[in-house]
């Protein structure tokens, strides 16, 4: 009998983590799709202009989403082990070399992507790329915000 219930609770356990997971990666798809349609709409991209777009940026987003999952993995650690209080000072400074260079990758895509759109697009619309994507993020932290309050509100 105890062997059903522990059967049935990991059963309900690993359910309730596939959901989870799923939901997530629905939200995550659902976020570019949103990226995407922004990105076009401020853009105002010719057919064209939108063929020589996409292939390059959506290359550099995946190179600059590697790297910031990375970044989020030390993070991760960092807190699992005790946090940034409990890490001697020897530990603090790889860590930091290592965020710098996450960083320093990060900018590095994102200039090399820029430097290949120049091909593709004129810099008046590279640079209304770079302040789309600042304004994008700006508003979803600001929707993230408003849910949290909204939750708080609730509990």
């Amino acid at each position: 009998m105890k062997t059903i219930k522990l059967l049935i609770f990991t059963l309900c356990l690993l359910l309730c983590i596939s959901v989870k997971a799923q939901n997530r990666n629905n939200e995550n798809e659902k976020l570019k799709s949103l990226k995407i349609g922004f990105i076009t709409q401020k853009l105002e991209l010719t057919s064209k202009e939108a063929q020589g777009f996409w292939p390059i940026y959506n290359k550099h987003q995946e190179k600059i989403h590697s790297h910031r999952e990375s970044l989020k993995e030390s993070r991760r650690n960092i807190r699992l082990n005790g946090g940034f209080k409990d890490i001697s000072d020897k530990n603090a400074e790889e860590l930091l070399d290592k965020f710098m260079e996450f960083e320093s990758k990060i900018h590095q895509e994102e200039m090399q992507m820029y430097q290949e759109l120049k091909s593709v697009l004129p810099s008046k619309k590279i640079l209304i790329l770079h302040k789309t994507e600042s304004d994008f993020n700006r508003k979803i932290l600001e929707q993230l915000k408003k849910r949290r309050a909204i939750r708080q509100n609730k509990n």
